[in-house]
């Protein structure tokens, strides 16, 4: 079977994916539920989401704190249409840029986090380092990184699958295990990884700038 490429495949579902993640809104052990209780909430941050998808994973945050930004970045259109129905009670506090993250310019220290939920398990370790290293910068100093993702067991597991993998930005899965990913994020030029859950092959790392 072909590979889609991402903005087609995430199209495809847009209709039909809230149905599918919902579960990780509310379970004990969801997903979106553990990124939610890592995130280091304070007032006034100004965020950028990686992947934003339809945004259930901003949800709770902007619930949260009133006074939270968020930019939100997604190659999808149909995604972002159903991200700002979802969020339209916040839509003054939320940005929707329609782009391939890995395009977009994080300018200088500019924003005070990230997050990437289920967003980055497709990609190749030399293309997240330098989506990494892109997105430090943009980072102001102490700043964070959350992300949220499903990791492999072994480096073989990975690296079978990623030899597979055609150049571009494709749904497929790539994931590297929890240690690797740590490691990424350091090479990149972050100064501390923090595992703040796990459960089977999910994952919620905090990397600080």
């Amino acid at each position: 079977m072909a590979l889609e490429k991402m903005d087609i495949y995430y199209n495809s579902v847009a209709e039909t994916y809230d149905d599918r993640v919902r579960r990780a809104t509310t379970d004990e052990d969801g997903y979106i539920v553990r990124m939610a209780a890592a995130f280091p909430m304070k007032e006034n941050l100004n965020i950028i989401d990686l992947g934003a998808g339809t945004g259930l994973q901003l949800k709770p945050l902007l619930e949260k704190e009133a006074t939270l930004r968020a930019t939100c970045v997604d190659c999808s259109g149909k995604m972002l249409a159903r991200l700002k129905k979802n969020l339209a009670d916040y839509s003054d506090r939320v940005q929707v840029v329609s782009a391939d993250f890995f395009d977009h310019d994080f300018g200088f220290e500019f924003y005070d986090g990230a997050t990437a939920t289920m967003a980055l398990h497709y990609y190749s370790e030399a293309q997240k380092l330098q989506l990494y290293k892109n997105l430090r910068v943009g980072i102001k100093k102490d700043g964070f990184f959350l992300l949220t993702d499903k990791f492999c067991r072994s480096e073989f597991e990975r690296k079978r699958t990623e030899a597979r993998q055609p150049e571009g930005h494709y749904y497929t899965f790539t994931p590297l295990t929890v240690a690797n990913e740590a490691a990424l994020l350091f090479k990149a030029g972050f100064a501390e990884v923090q595992v703040c859950w796990a459960k089977s092959n999910t994952a919620v790392l905090l990397a600080t700038r």
